[in-house]
């Protein structure tokens, strides 16, 4: 069983943000890359959201299998396949052929997050809250920078050098991963995987009310930030006219308060529960969203008027992620990958939802994404305190 150490926190932080690594770098190219294949405006839109698909139905499998088979062979494979994937991206002939490529990086690389969570929960053990949260810290750290920095390597290199780059942090993970890491689940479960029995063992999962609830919450928050993530291009550059470098900074400005929200998950989870901290955050998330629709309704379409209430939001959103995580999962010691497959897929469910009606309501104006933001925050407020009544509080120090 591996230890406890920062070395091996590191690893796990670098998994975590492999998925959004590998989408972040390469949001900027996107345009480079319709150039490249020669195809029409907004067709490479599919890489994103086939990779979303793909990374969140995927983790249905990935987790309870890691519990039958272990972490570190399941974590290997899932690695090669991102890294095999992100070769064929290069390679690829055609956007048809990146945007199949694209989708098995997916699969891979839910692989990453996933497991990351399970080992920390392994680990850890019940005082996996912190190092959960820090985990997070790093994937959010990643949605801040890699832009930035998948931009500088378009303009100088073309879309195939954020590729590239993203190939190397995946080389880096897993020769990490073949060193520095041994097994940490000393008790695998032969029935655990199996796909006849999968459909049994997450309904059997289900039958918490407490992890319904922390998956809800997390869908519908995600959701509701997911919005926000998705219209905010078209709403601060073309209907507000920023730049590209300006928008970069006040998407990096609102994104910190998710970084903030972590922190703060990460000193007081053991001290508070998982409940509570989840409480606080999706107040925070409700309340920024409300702000956000009252805003927009009284004075219209505004920078300040949409970055301020999002502060609020993103924060409540940087308390939600980790702790409904750690809520679910250290509860599930002898089931941490199912556990852990599934809150990643309510994540990705979430996200994946908001960007569909996103997508089908967009009618040139802002009033879509706000509209949106607004009813996916109550959701999740609405879930979270109607499903907790009658729950019960598993506290951090359980299931060792």
């Amino acid at each position: 069983m591996p230890k406890p150490t920062r070395i091996l926190l590191l690893m796990l932080m670098t998994l975590t943000a492999l998925g959004e690594i590998s989408t972040q770098l390469l949001i900027p190219a996107l345009a480079e890359l319709e150039q490249g294949f020669a195809a029409r405006p907004g067709t490479s839109l599919a890489a994103l959201s086939i990779f979303v698909a793909a990374f969140g139905l995927g983790q249905l499998i990935v987790g309870p299998l890691s519990d039958r088979l272990g972490r570190r062979p399941v974590l290997i494979a899932g690695l090669l396949v991102y890294l095999a994937a992100t070769g064929w991206m290069l390679l690829a002939g055609d956007l048809a052929e990146f945007i199949t490529a694209r989708a098995l990086q997916g699969l891979g690389a839910c692989s990453a997050l996933v497991l990351a969570r399970a080992v920390v929960r392994d680990v850890w053990k019940a005082e996996a809250g912190p190092a959960l949260a820090l985990t997070v810290i790093g994937m959010l750290t990643s949605i801040v920078l890699a832009p930035m920095f998948g931009g500088q390597l378009t303009l100088h290199w073309g879309w195939q050098a954020p590729v590239l780059a993203a190939f190397s942090v995946g080389s880096i993970a897993l020769l990490a991963v073949l060193f520095l890491y041994k097994e940490s689940n000393a008790q695998l479960d032969p029935h655990a995987g199996r796909l006849l029995g999968l459909a049994g063992d997450y309904w059997d999962l289900l039958q918490g009310r407490s992890l319904r609830t922390f998956a809800l919450t997390l869908a519908f928050t995600y959701g509701a930030m997911f919005a926000v993530i998705a219209g905010s291009s078209a709403a601060y550059i073309k209907l507000l006219g920023l730049s590209a470098a300006e928008y970069g900074l006040t998407f990096g400005a609102i994104v910190s308060g998710l970084i903030a929200g972590a922190l703060f998950t990460q000193k007081k989870i053991l001290q508070l529960g998982p409940q509570r901290i989840v409480a606080i955050g999706v107040a925070l998330v409700a309340t920024g969203a409300a702000l956000t629709v009252l805003v927009h309704a009284l004075f219209g379409l505004s920078v300040l008027g949409l970055s301020l209430p999002q502060v609020l939001v993103t924060i409540g959103g940087g308390m939600v992620l980790p702790a409904s995580v750690a809520g679910a999962v250290i509860p599930n010691a002898h089931r941490a990958g199912l556990a852990a497959g599934f809150m990643g897929f309510a994540q990705m469910a979430g996200a994946t939802l908001a960007g569909v009606l996103l997508g089908l309501l967009q009618d040139g104006t802002s009033w879509p994404m706000v509209l949106l933001h607004g009813l996916f925050a109550t959701a999740a407020f609405a879930a979270f305190h109607l499903l907790r009544r009658g729950s019960s509080v598993v506290p951090l120090s359980a299931s060792r």
